[in-house]
């Protein structure tokens, strides 16, 4: 059974909602940051990246991010809901994709326990240096996406909210409109918590390094209370709840800077002997079990037989197993001297600009996975190469906080 949690968010005010949320840090480069805290001064990248901050060593920095989240909070720019909530958010996107889900708080001991499950490896270092920052900053600022199948109860509920005048409508300056809806009804959040409670299993849309980050922080609080009982903060996990059938699936294309070392047409060759390849007049998009190579100006269609895609293996894993890895010897996946990955969502104009600044000479434009070949992936226990999906909506972080 899935568990789903109400909590009291700490967010911001509404008159300045629209100021104050920000993407995900490692979205933005140095300029961009420095452009929003020099010019906006509510924004949340003020909390956990101003210039005096950076600079710090890392235990005054935990602790100068406190004072700053403090600070906010007294200037009444973040208030804290009274009582626990759920909270119904709409996301619009400038093509006019709609995304409805929940925020709310998960167990990590659900994670643990199999009952969350993802399909992407993480590194070690990244997770423990985040885990070390959750410890000292106790907040959670950017939600998790957890995904699970369309449960008609759930949706019902979440109808109801929308249909009513919302806490929060703003949008972004790229155009995404937002809109939100406090779930404060008690009997409402009892039967939102009975519908999740029938549903068996939750998947990891995004997000796996803060779950895992979360899981490892968990722990070691865990291990310092000798009278932890499980129902501590520590123990949850702020999360998007969001249907399978409401997400958006894109791919990732590959770009090589070069073949590590190996000649193009012994290269064309050896995925002759593999694959059908056909040479086109001009570029299309790939269709299921297929990939677009371009290499030194012309295209050429990869179709995956039948026999390559035993056992389950999907096109990615094809790709990274029988192409990079196979024929090209590049055996670390997350190797970027060699590999850059471009996402899908803008599609073949980012992989142009990428060889005309001579950042890669050869790419694969790849077909979407489906949600049912990540699922699969992820209910054999296994995981997909490095960047296999990209998957909207994104998130905004500091909307909505939790504090522990």
């Amino acid at each position: 059974m899935a568990i789903i949690q109400p909590f009291q968010a700490v967010r911001p005010v509404r008159n300045k909602v629209c100021i104050v949320p920000s993407y995900p840090y490692e979205q933005y480069n140095q300029h961009e940051i420095n452009r929003i805290i020099k010019t906006n001064p509510y924004s949340f990248l003020n909390i956990i990246a101003s210039s005096y901050i950076r600079r710090l060593p890392k235990e005054k920095k935990y602790r100068a991010i406190r004072k700053q989240f403090g600070k906010f909070k007294k200037r009444g720019i973040y208030v804290q809901d009274y009582l626990p909530f759920l909270y119904v958010l709409r996301i619009t996107d400038v093509s006019g994709n709609v995304f409805v889900g929940i925020v709310g708080l998960t167990s990590v001991e659900d994670y643990k326990g199999g009952r969350i499950l993802r399909h992407e490896k993480t590194l070690q270092k990244r997770v423990q240096a985040f885990a070390e920052y959750l410890k000292n900053v106790r907040i959670q600022a950017d939600p998790v996406m957890l995904t699970y199948p369309s449960d008609p109860e759930v949706n019902e509920l979440q109808d109801k909210y929308i249909g009513q005048v919302p806490e929060y409508e703003f949008s972004t300056t790229d155009g995404t409109v937002y809109e939100a809806w406090l779930v404060s009804d008690f009997d409402d959040l009892k039967a939102m918590q009975r519908a999740f409670s029938k549903i068996e299993r939750l998947y990891i849309a995004d997000g796996h390094h803060r779950v895992e980050s979360t899981l490892a922080m968990q722990e070691e609080m865990k291990k310092a209370n000798p009278y932890h009982t499980g129902n501590e903060a520590y123990n949850y996990l702020l999360s998007f709840f969001i249907p399978f059938d409401r997400l958006k699936i894109y791919p990732f294309h590959r770009g090589l800077k070069n073949l590590n070392g190996l000649d193009e047409k012994i290269f064309l060759e050896r995925l002759k002997e593999k694959f059908k390849v056909e040479k086109l007049d001009k570029f299309e998009e790939p269709g299921k079990h297929e990939m677009i190579l371009l290499l030194q100006g012309d295209y050429y269609k990869i179709t995956i037989p039948e026999k390559n895609l035993k056992n389950g293996k999907n096109d990615v894993e094809v790709l990274n197993d029988e192409i990079i890895q196979g024929i090209l010897k590049i055996n670390d996946p997350r190797n970027n001297k060699i590999i850059r990955y471009h996402e899908g969502k803008p599609g073949l104009k980012c992989v142009l600009r990428s060889i005309k600044e001579k950042q890669c000479t050869v790419s694969f434009f790849m077909h979407p996975l489906t949600f049912n070949e990540i699922k699969s992936v992820a209910d054999a226990g296994l995981t997909l190469p490095p960047k296999s999906t990209y998957i909207d909506p994104k998130l905004l972080t500091g909307l909505f906080i939790y504090e522990f």
